[in-house]
């Protein structure tokens, strides 16, 4: 069968353009492009009736078949399809690859880092207390940053803990041995007994983490997200613009009016890196 003839059949066009083997086919009542063998991306329209739970099912399907199944949502695309059709060659491993031993590590300001995860991280660009990058030849090729020290009285007196907010190399390339790099100097740098960090399962099965020794300590449940019409920006329901609904109703259903509507993501893995045990 066929992709519909819009944003749909865009994606499956882009990918082609790209030299990606893609075969449009149906799971059920879902509409998926199969990429290669490796990957498959379920392409979810605005105003779908699907449910958070069946989305992780059918990835798990495709989980025990070795394929990565990525949760493409139409918005997403509208906004960011330079960014997905990045995602998804670095999933196939098709990038270029680049030697990071041979970059230096900096470190940077907000709007350096701002300016290179907006273009290059598939989710933008967040505020964080600390941002290093690897530069090479005068071009910075990766960024990761990191939350301010938290103290962790639960678990010990004194015991700190930092969480990875963001992590990126530049669009199309691989940085071998960039991700340990700047994490080898964020603990150098700021000594915490472990490091944090989320996984979107939209996105990821969590592989890169494992890969460098962190561990997986929970799986957070779906979130409600909205998503404002006029402009495909998403907002938690804590972080809605004040007035956004009607009688501030964030009940997650549809206010026609309002100019918002509800969409999800499948939750987050969370990983830690244990620094000193």
């Amino acid at each position: 069968m066929g992709v519909e003839l819009d944003w749909q059949g865009s994606v499956f066009l882009a990918l082609k353009d790209k030299g990606i083997e893609v075969e449009p086919f149906l799971h059920e009542k879902y509409s998926l492009l199969l990429c290669n063998s490796l990957a498959a991306i379920h392409l979810i329209p605005l105003g779908s009736v699907y449910k958070a739970e069946e989305l992780i099912a059918l990835q798990r399907v495709y989980q025990l078949k070795g394929i990565t199944l990525l949760q493409l949502w139409q918005d997403v695309w509208h906004s960011r399809s330079a960014q997905v059709l990045s995602r998804v060659e670095s999933v196939l491993g098709l990038n270029k690859r680049l030697h990071g031993r041979k970059a230096k590590v900096i470190s940077i300001n907000q709007q350096q880092a701002d300016v290179f995860l907006n273009d290059n991280h598939l989710q933008g660009s967040a505020k964080s207390r600390y941002k290093y990058a690897l530069e090479l030849e005068g071009e910075l090729v990766a960024v990761a940053c990191f939350s301010n020290v938290r103290y962790m009285k639960k678990i010990a007196a004194g015991y700190r803990s930092v969480e990875l907010i963001r992590f990126a190399t530049r669009m199309g390339f691989t940085v071998t041995g960039g991700f340990s790099r700047l994490m080898k100097h964020m603990i150098k740098t700021i000594g915490p007994d472990d490091v944090m960090s989320y996984a979107d399962r939209d996105w990821s099965l969590g592989n890169a983490y494992q890969q460098s020794g962190f561990k997986l300590t929970e799986i957070t449940p779906p979130a409600a997200i909205w998503l404002r019409r006029e402009d495909m920006q998403r907002f938690f329901s804590h972080r809605l613009p004040a007035g956004a609904l009607p009688g501030g109703d964030v009940n997650h259903l549809a206010v026609p009016e309002s100019g918002f509507i509800p969409v999800f993501n499948t939750g987050n893995l969370k990983y830690v890196l244990f620094l000193n045990s």
